[in-house]
């Protein structure tokens, strides 16, 4: 797989893909994008796109072929549009999706209100008329400390400690959490636990590490030892804690709110 920027004479097959896929082409004449593509040989596998609006940049136009739709393309686009987006002083990097909310949340996005984001950009083609009302607004700062929690399944510490991080490190941190044996679901318990607290672990999603991608600031095991494969990091930990699952209520709090504490001084320290 190379990702790239597009040849002259490619810009018409870049056209093509995003209209199979449903996506804007009216403003491709006039808005001012940078565009990356993902290809084999001469085929376009994927492509994706930065509107630059000072120091916000508007991720436009992901789209993967068919035959390369779940082989990591969309991935790796999106590493390379937030990297090149860094390397021109982008600091935030604004989308609207129908489809993908799910696919942008596992990799660091939130949802917005519209009106949260600035003037210039709710006054571009694509936000004003392009895409339609129901398309969820999502928005990732680019200047934050990245932290990923790993274990076996990503459904009771790892996902925990990934709620920790957002409510501890706010805006200033991307904290994302991955299973090496991803078991699919959060456990119940760890939602209801969560809720006491005021946090809905309902909306998170047990992930793969092969969906996770990019370096990070650190990367914290929970305990899970060989079955957890490397990961780049600027700073490693394992934290060696008993897995809640089979405690009783007393052990499973024990366990969240010794998670909270490790959290909060990880966070300090980076």
């Amino acid at each position: 797989m190379s990702i790239r920027a597009p040849h002259a004479h490619e810009l018409a097959s870049i056209r093509d893909l995003l209209a199979r896929s449903g996506l804007p082409t009216a403003d491709l004449d006039t808005a001012q994008i940078d565009w990356l593509v993902s290809a084999t040989g001469a085929q376009l596998d994927g492509v994706a796109g930065i509107e630059a609006f000072g120091d916000v940049g508007l991720l436009r136009s992901l789209a993967v072929a068919p035959a390369k739709r779940n082989a990591g393309v969309a991935s790796a686009l999106v590493r390379d549009v937030e990297s090149h987006a860094r390397a021109r002083g982008i600091t935030q990097l604004v989308l609207l999706t129908q489809t993908a909310e799910k696919f942008f949340a596992a990799r660091g996005y939130r949802p917005v209100a519209r009106d949260a984001v600035p003037p210039a950009l709710q006054a571009s083609a694509e936000f004003r008329s392009l895409c339609p009302a129901s398309a969820t607004c999502m928005s990732k700062p680019l200047a934050v400390k990245r932290v990923l929690f790993v274990c076996v399944e990503n459904s009771n510490r790892s996902q925990m400690a990934e709620a920790f991080a957002r409510l501890h490190g706010g805006a200033a941190v991307e904290a994302l959490s991955a299973g090496s044996r991803p078991s699919g679901q959060i456990n119940p318990r760890a939602v209801r636990f969560m809720a006491e607290l005021g946090y809905d672990l309902a909306k998170h999603a047990s992930k793969s590490l092969d969906d996770i991608g990019g370096a990070f600031d650190a990367v914290v095991t929970m305990g899970c030892g060989d079955a957890c494969p490397w990961v780049p990091a600027v700073r490693r930990e394992d934290w060696a804690l008993p897995d809640p699952k089979h405690m009783d209520d007393a052990g499973y709090r024990g366990v969240r709110d010794e998670i909270s504490s490790r959290v909060k001084t990880l966070l300090a320290d980076l």
